[in-house]
């Protein structure tokens, strides 16, 4: 065993000196003033104290010396597992059928993928009709957050797909870079059909997994402005082009693929670790071995012992304070074990399922909204209820769904937009028994909401009128006592006698507290004085002005983000100058 910073062992022990005399000479000033003033003397758990903390201090500043062990020969694995994910930058993609829009939802899976794909070196491609690499093989994550970042205002306005080209690239890719075809693909598209149809001819070795991002209902495809302001939809032949995702496609996709599955992703779950378990679970990861030397860090074995001297220091420092406490907590803590979070059934969970695999249409996710309103998962309910539910009444849809949606609303808080969507549903309802039911419903669901916000606030005016009382009845039962004392039957001469008396006492009093006040002037604790000066330099350090690496680091990051969006919108406008207008450029 050897300390691998062994050449700052005189400043390690120069300061452990310098802390005892400290610690020593402030012990012995306070332990007199306490002797002198309260007539305490110093206790035994208070010298243990002082050992263990020098102890343990001692400890600390050793480990800073950094003990290692003897050299050893080991060989370690290094997984090879690459992963190229493909991002669809198409015009469809801007479409806004799942918020904020279909590519930030995409930027949004390929983040939580790459914080979930441990042991990947990833790659980023965004493609349209033509592909543009925006990071390497790479396993930085500020990198890839900061490319994919770049993303999001990019306006591809003019860009259809070319996924065959897409995975056909990366796969020369993966031979360029590793010398054989062998890694993993993940493509996340909306499933528009290609511009230049599906040709795919993908090894066994290559394992690909395709995300579909956007609704079977589908939405428009915004056109904004360089400022981002929007001037319209895209339009064909005088129509607003409506994309939806297509299914069916990335079903002949999978198909023609040996080794590939497809997820339908939604507002409510992401596929990442699914994800993950498919690119494991289809092959074994190749590895490669390498010799290291290493030293073994043993700085624990000293690093340990000193962290539990302090705790034993400050145990016995403040022995009849832990004990208190921990008796609070032991009556405390089961208290708040009994609380209990929603449990849901089998049958939700297995609709669960269904939902995540993309199984359930509109009314069956309305359904399984009310489901979860019940079982008092009220977040899930209602995060449904806003993807499938729009603020204007559909005749398709049955009205207790808006009835329950404006309930979960009320109930989360949101008064105004619950009570709008109360006031649309009864504008909309007719004389029939069951709309006169769901009017007395709505109209029972809102007095009980505005009775319990009035109890709310008696109850703290109640809380504030009671303390108010107590206070009163103090000073009153002050003054009684007064009056009490002064109406006791004395003698004349017993009161001047007392007076006397008294007046010699407070001028004794007095003298005293005078010559205390001078004495701890002078023999003041050093430490409070240290503490002040600490406490005034940190309250500088916090006025001075912020360091600027971070701001230049953001520039950079800025920069880097608007050259990326320049390039594969340029690269997109190019080309369809030189495409007839005939194709499709979405």
């Amino acid at each position: 065993m050897n300390l691998n910073q062994i050449q700052y062992w005189p400043i390690v022990l120069i300061g452990f000196l310098v802390f005892i005399f400290l610690q020593f000479k402030l012990e012995k000033s306070f332990f007199k003033l306490i002797r002198t003033y309260w007539f305490y003397k110093r206790s035994t758990f208070s010298y243990i104290s002082s050992l263990f903390l020098m102890i343990g201090m001692g400890g600390l500043l050793f480990s800073l010396l950094d003990l290692r062990g003897p050299e050893e020969k080991i060989k370690t694995e290094i997984p090879r597992d690459r992963t190229i994910i493909l991002i669809d930058t198409s015009a469809s993609m801007l479409a806004e059928d799942v918020k904020p829009s279909r590519l930030q939802k995409a930027s949004l899976i390929a983040k939580h993928f790459a914080r979930k794909a441990a042991g990947h070196q990833l790659s980023i491609v965004a493609f349209a009709e033509i592909q543009k690499k925006i990071v390497p093989f790479t396993n930085d994550l500020d990198l890839i957050d900061a490319r994919l970042d770049s993303l999001k205002m990019l306006r591809n306005q003019y860009g259809s797909s070319a996924l065959s080209l897409a995975i056909q690239e990366s796969i020369q890719y993966f031979q360029e870079t590793g010398g054989e075809a062998r890694g993993n693909i993940l493509v996340l598209t909306d499933g528009e059909e290609t511009a230049e149809g599906i040709d795919l001819k993908v090894p066994k070795e290559i394992h690909v997994a395709l995300v579909g991002v956007g609704t079977k209902q589908g939405g428009r495809i915004p056109l904004d402005d360089g400022r981002g302001f929007r001037y319209g939809y895209k339009k064909e032949k005088g129509r607003d082009i409506i994309t939806s995702l297509n299914e069916v496609f990335f079903k002949q996709v999978a198909s023609d693929i040996p080794s590939a599955k497809y997820w339908m992703a939604n507002s409510y779950s992401l596929p990442s670790e699914e994800i993950i378990d498919f690119f494991n679970g289809e092959k074994e990861k190749t590895k490669d071995t390498q010799d290291m030397v290493v030293k073994p860090v043993l700085m624990e074995w000293i690093l340990i012992p000193a962290l539990l001297s302090l705790v034993i220091s400050y145990l016995f420092k403040s022995f009849k304070i832990f004990t208190l406490s921990l008796f609070f907590l032991c009556f405390l803590l089961p208290v708040y074990a009994n609380e209990e979070t929603p449990k849901l059934s089998p049958e939700l969970v297995s609709k669960l399922d269904e939902l995540q695999k993309g199984k359930l249409d509109r009314i069956q996710k309305v359904k399984l909204a009310d489901d979860l309103l019940k079982a008092g998962a009220k977040e899930e309910s209602l995060a449904l209820f806003k993807e499938n539910l729009s603020h204007e009444i559909d005749s398709q849809l049955p009205a207790e769904a808006y009835l329950n949606y404006g309930t979960a609303l009320l109930e989360k808080g949101d008064v105004q937009d619950g009570l709008d969507i109360y006031k649309k549903l009864g504008s909309k309802l007719d004389q029939s028994n069951n709309s006169l039911k769901l009017k007395e419903m709505m109209d029972k669901n809102v007095v009980s909401f505005f009775q319990k916000e009035e109890q709310k606030k008696k109850n703290k005016s109640e809380g504030k009128s009671k303390e108010d009382q107590k206070d009163k009845d103090n000073k009153q039962s002050g003054d009684q006592n007064q009056k009490d004392q002064s109406q006791s039957g004395k003698s004349e001469n017993q009161k001047q006698n007392q007076k006397k008396n008294d007046q010699e006492n407070n001028q004794n009093q007095d003298k005293k507290e005078d010559q205390k006040d001078k004495e701890k002037e002078k023999d003041k604790d050093p430490q409070e004085d240290e503490k002040k000066q600490e406490n005034e330099k940190s309250g500088e350090r916090k006025n001075l002005p912020p360091q600027k690496v971070p701001a230049k680091l953001k520039q950079l990051m800025s920069d880097d983000r608007q050259l990326q969006m320049k390039m594969i919108e340029n690269g997109t406008k190019d080309l369809n100058r030189r495409k007839s207008r005939k194709s499709k450029d979405w």
